[in-house]
């Protein structure tokens, strides 16, 4: 019976070994950014040997990695199989897209501050940023193309220059995490309201801007030019 469950019980211990060593790390990158974080404090503060780290990461840009796909990653994962099986509208798959977003990321104390640790090394280390582009943007841009293909295959969106530039789609979420890392405290934002004008902000955008071409706009327009 032992031997039968040492197996299991050594991929378990595996497991909550590098959880623990990713927790760890995400509290040091936190705390002192990207440079000044060293595999050391990681390991004081996960109680574990520094060689022990490198049983399950190689050196401190691939323990990073880790970090930033486990925190933020989980927003897209199994969102190619969720649009497959979906029979709802693309605006349900906008609404749902969305709310991964603002739960995941604009409200995950956590993932903001590897966004602000992004946003304060990535000039210094490029890399970093070609790690958030190939860990979080692109699949981010992904998924909002898939959801405009399947709107624009049913009729319900315009094919537009959008499809070029998926991120503007986007947009409006990291301005709610720059709102959030720099004004939060004392300017805070109702993200629930502001999540339901972001949606509407860009259905109008994808269905076609038939308010900007409605005759009584333009005149309204011309009015305020001619006085």
């Amino acid at each position: 019976m032992i031997a039968t469950n040492s197996p299991v019980r050594k991929r378990t211990e595996k497991i909550q070994r590098r959880e623990q060593i990713l927790a760890a790390a995400f509290e040091e990158f936190a705390i002192n950014g990207y440079a000044a974080t060293r595999l050391d404090d990681v390991a004081r503060r996960a109680k574990i040997a520094k060689g022990t780290i490198f049983l399950h990461f190689h050196n401190k840009r691939i323990l990073f990695r880790a970090v930033l796909r486990g925190f933020i990653q989980p927003l897209f994962s199994g969102f190619r199989a969720f649009l497959q099986e979906c029979s709802g509208t693309s605006e349900v798959l906008l609404r749902d897209l969305l709310s991964r977003q603002y739960a995941e990321i604009v409200r995950n104390e956590r993932a903001c501050s590897i966004l602000r640790l992004l946003i304060a090394e990535s000039g210094k280390f490029p890399e970093l940023a070609q790690m958030y582009y190939r860990e979080i943007i692109a699949p981010g841009t992904s998924a909002l193309g898939l959801v405009i293909d399947r709107g624009v295959a049913s009729g319900e969106f315009q094919a537009t220059g959008i499809r070029s530039f998926p991120q503007i789609l986007a947009a409006p979420t990291v301005l709610a995490v720059v709102w959030v890392l720099v004004l939060g405290e004392h300017h805070g934002l109702d993200l629930d309201a502001y999540r339901e004008a972001h949606l509407e902000f860009i259905l109008r955008g994808l269905r076609g801007a038939d308010a900007a071409n409605d005759p009584k706009d333009t005149e309204s327009c011309r009015s305020g030019e001619a006085s």
